[in-house]
């Protein structure tokens, strides 16, 4: 897709919190190569301590990486006013629930537009549910600024605790997650030492309450568990290491793999099961990715993962968490290989419809105004102090 009337390649300013291996980063770096094909030229701004663990992987997909310390707001939106206004962005792309508002007010302030996008199902209730509703209200009113959500259970939860409901772009995963060969499957079961007669469950996320791992470590202590289930789970752990010492004390330790912060192809490739028993989720793009290698899915019967479960996938199965409920929907997904999903979460498509979002948003904004001190003012600053109760859990 081009657009022939844009006078230059639009600028685009994502911003994150510390960059980190999680689903939105991971689909960017995916798609660096592919926004230029729109007439897009992207950058990414972590608001945060440092730039997170994941900043070398994006620099490495193309994007030039920014910094700006969210120690005080009122700096950090007097910064990110400053920035857009001297670098000329003509959309800023929010990644972030955590004073979402309050940046977007600012990157109008400095003459862009902004797309949010809403990447989970955000529960809030009270005084924080009421406020929310408001700004989305507020936003929704806007010119050039638009929601987006990632699953049809995240603009559910929007509509229903918030108002506006914003359209659905799903999310993607990379080329590279397609099924094995053989010769692959082979040669990454040996590397985990994992055996013919080993039934083998793949997780992969970070450790977080919402994620409970543990449930898939319980399900396996239980002493109706067959004992050739082998649990590999990929991704950061808690600095506390509380998932290994629960393996311990169930006995489960020579079944237990933690792989740790490793790309998750091989472990895929190894697996029988992809399972994710979170509470909750907004479009899980590690379960897309494992649904794409042709793995059977057991996923919470939860928001955000409900959403995979469809007559067309019919090798996703949804439980409830409880050991016996686990159990018996993982001897139901260990009897095959899964269909490929098609083009459903297609990278192609979803990246050229944000770009399309992108040029409309940049199309509809005010025009810059040549020296102008266009200001978020002492009110937003303190109003952005004031989200701070809502705590990094709720940063995405």
């Amino acid at each position: 897709m081009t657009h022939p009337s844009a006078p230059r390649p639009l600028r685009v300013l994502h911003v994150f919190p510390e960059l980190r291996a999680s689903g939105a980063e991971v689909m960017l770096r995916s798609a660096g190569a592919a926004w230029r094909e729109h007439g897009i030229i992207p950058d990414i701004l972590a608001i945060g301590p440092s730039t997170g663990p994941y900043a070398a992987e994006l620099r490495a997909a193309g994007y030039r990486i920014l910094h700006e310390s969210d120690r005080n707001r009122g700096r950090l939106l007097y910064g990110l006013r400053k920035l857009v206004r001297s670098e000329r962005y003509d959309v800023v792309h929010l990644h972030t629930e955590w004073a979402n508002f309050w940046l977007g007010a600012a990157a109008r302030a400095a003459g862009a537009g902004v797309v949010r996008t809403v990447h989970n199902v955000f529960e809030f209730e009270r005084l924080l549910r009421l406020e929310r509703a408001v700004q989305r209200r507020i936003t929704a009113r806007a010119r050039s600024w638009t929601h987006v959500a990632v699953s049809a259970s995240v603009a559910a939860n929007e509509e229903r605790r918030f108002g506006p409901r914003p359209r659905v772009i799903d999310n993607w995963c990379d080329g590279c997650f397609e099924p094995p060969t053989p010769g692959r499957r082979a040669a990454a079961r040996s590397a985990l030492g994992l055996a013919d007669h080993h039934i083998a469950l793949v997780s992969v996320g970070n450790c977080a309450p919402q994620k409970r791992h543990e449930a898939v470590l319980q399900a396996m202590g239980d002493p109706s568990a067959p004992d050739d289930l082998v649990y590999v789970h990929v991704g950061q752990e808690k600095p506390d290491q509380g998932e290994r010492q629960l393996a311990r004390e169930l006995g489960l330790g020579e079944r237990v793999r933690f792989l740790g912060c490793v790309h998750p192809l091989d472990a895929l490739h190894a697996a029988d099961v992809f399972v994710m028993p979170s509470t909750h989720e907004g479009s899980s793009v590690a379960a897309i990715e494992a649904l794409s290698t042709g793995l059977p899915l057991v996923l919470a019967n939860a928001p955000g993962l409900r959403d995979l479960a469809t007559p067309s996938e019919p090798s996703v199965i949804l439980t409830e968490v409880d050991p016996a409920a686990l159990l018996d929907a993982l001897a139901r997904a260990s009897r095959g290989r899964a269909p490929l999903p098609g083009q459903r979460f297609s990278m192609a498509r979803s990246v050229a419809q944000y770009a399309e979002l992108c040029h409309q948003v940049a199309a509809t904004r005010r025009p810059r105004v040549a020296g102008g001190r266009a200001s978020v003012g002492p009110a937003a600053s303190r109003a952005a102090r004031h989200d701070a109760h809502e705590g990094r859990a709720s940063a995405r």
